[in-house]
């Protein structure tokens, strides 16, 4: 791409289409899972571990000992509402999971930017990747068009073990689903216990938007926002 005239600094080509077009769709699929999971769960505000679950059972949770009732719990939130938005953007962001996958394997970017080198996983190496990812603000990260270390990590945890474990315990709550595969109330201990390991997974999928977007505004909000639409990344002068 030609260099900007006036600074100096040049456009290169990060994302591809295949890219930015899973990821925005994984970014409205995700918001409404968040969403309708939290009407689901107002609606029976309590996580038990087992087979059995229900109100005055013993739970390991109540958001009651939070200062918010079943009733009032259940006058937030709107379970048929949730339900069918869940399952339905459920699949969307499985699908569309798989064709991104399936898409990085056979064009190779899989192995080329998300698997790490054996020498990546080193100790030091490692401990230097977390060192520069301490400063709310590293020059370095504003330039950067490849993944670290704990970013190629982190994904591959979230593509090969978070996603399907999520996937598995939100089949487990589902009776259909489970009358023909019964061995995944097994696999979780019952029911309950797969709702509850899902509800911790949701917390979890939160904890990594917020990393994810605070790493976003350390690198440069505009710059990786405008990448991530048009395909195209600004670097500094300096790294031109």
């Amino acid at each position: 791409m030609p260099e900007n005239a006036g600074t100096g600094a040049r456009w290169v080509a990060l994302h591809s289409v295949n890219v930015r077009v899973c990821h925005w769709i994984n970014v409205v699929a995700g918001a409404y899972l968040l969403l309708s999971g939290i009407h689901i769960f107002l609606d029976f505000p309590e996580l038990y571990w087992g087979h059995t679950g229900y109100q005055g059972y013993p739970a390991i949770f109540r958001l009651a000992d939070w200062g918010i009732s079943w009733d009032e719990a259940g006058a937030m939130g709107d379970r048929r509402w949730g339900r069918n938005y869940h399952f339905t953007f459920a699949w969307v962001f499985l699908v569309n999971g798989l064709v991104y996958f399936g898409w990085n394997v056979a064009t190779g970017r899989f192995r080329d930017r998300l698997v790490p080198r054996r020498d990546e996983l080193a100790p030091a190496s490692l401990g230097r990747d977390l060192r520069a990812h301490l400063p709310w603000r590293l020059r370095a990260r504003s330039a950067a068009t490849s993944y670290g270390v704990l970013q190629k990590v982190s994904y591959l945890l979230l593509l090969l073990v978070y996603v399907p474990l999520m996937t598995l315990t939100g089949l487990a709550q589902s009776p259909g689903f489970t009358a023909a595969m019964p061995w995944l109330l097994d696999l979780f201990g019952g029911r309950q216990s797969a709702r509850t390991l899902h509800t911790i997974g949701t917390v979890v999928f939160v904890l990594f938007v917020a990393v994810h977007v605070l790493e976003v505004v350390a690198a440069g909000a505009v710059n990786r926002i405008r990448a991530m639409i048009t395909g195209r990344f600004r670097l500094p002068a300096e790294e031109s």
